[in-house]
């Protein structure tokens, strides 16, 4: 770890209640440190205490700040070490894209907005050109999610397996190095967006009329119906 001058641990401190503006502010911080090379590939970043004091906030917006940073891949927890930054090769650069441009302010957002206009392509794409696998598989996913509802276990793989069987029916290779970007933040955005049993229940209903119209190979229901999905189960909070 290098020194770190003292003018780029300052914060824009408007509130402490407002921790929105202050996590994206510590994110765009440990960015910048990482590309001035502050913190090498392989060092461990400063605990959370650390960073909080570092930063003169409590430790709310550096966790939320270290969870971004773990979902674009940037940042590792190892255990016995701490959070530790990842690798960054050729092999490794489109996940690392979101954050050497991330604008902390509105990057998830746009991130989101971005998944949903490529499942809505997707989609439109899997209706066109999927296999009897294909369907199999979407299938499977729907029955495992529709017996985790009735035994009230998690449904969060049950449903990314559904979405993830679609991407792949889209048969587009560019579509599905995005959606594996973006896994993580799917996994995140689900896992809130399902979390009550009525909102289960509503994304398995939308699962089966958008399978329905792939299964029949109908492009504008099936982009007609994923669109009424995704808007039903956005996630705002």
């Amino acid at each position: 770890m290098s020194p770190i001058p003292a003018g780029e641990q300052e914060l824009n401190k408007i509130s402490e209640k407002n921790s929105e503006v202050l996590y994206g502010q510590v994110v765009e911080r440990i960015r910048t440190w990482i590309m001035k090379g502050y913190f090498k590939e392989g060092e461990a970043l400063p605990s959370e205490r650390e960073l909080a004091q570092l930063f003169n906030v409590s430790r709310m917006p550096v966790s939320q700040a270290l969870k971004i940073l773990e979902f674009l891949g940037v940042v590792q927890q190892i255990r016995g070490k701490g959070v530790c930054v990842q690798q960054i090769d050729i092999s490794r650069l489109l996940n690392n894209i979101g954050f050497l441009v991330l604008d902390p302010q509105s990057g998830l957002k746009d991130l989101l907005e971005a998944r949903e206009a490529i499942e809505i392509q997707a989609v439109r794409l899997a209706a066109r050109r999927r296999t009897e696998k294909d369907l199999d598989i979407m299938e499977d996913a729907l029955l495992e999610m529709e017996r985790n509802i009735t035994l009230k276990k998690d449904v969060t793989n049950a449903s990314i397996r559904f979405h993830s069987a679609i991407i792949a029916a889209s048969g587009n290779d560019v579509i599905s190095k995005i959606n594996e970007f973006l896994m993580a933040l799917l996994r995140f955005s689900r896992q809130k967006s399902l979390r009550e049993a009525s909102r289960q229940d509503i994304a398995l209903q939308g699962h089966k009329q958008i399978f329905r119209a792939i299964k029949e190979k109908n492009e504008d229901t099936a982009v007609r119906v994923m669109m009424e999905h995704l808007l039903a189960l956005s996630v705002e909070s």
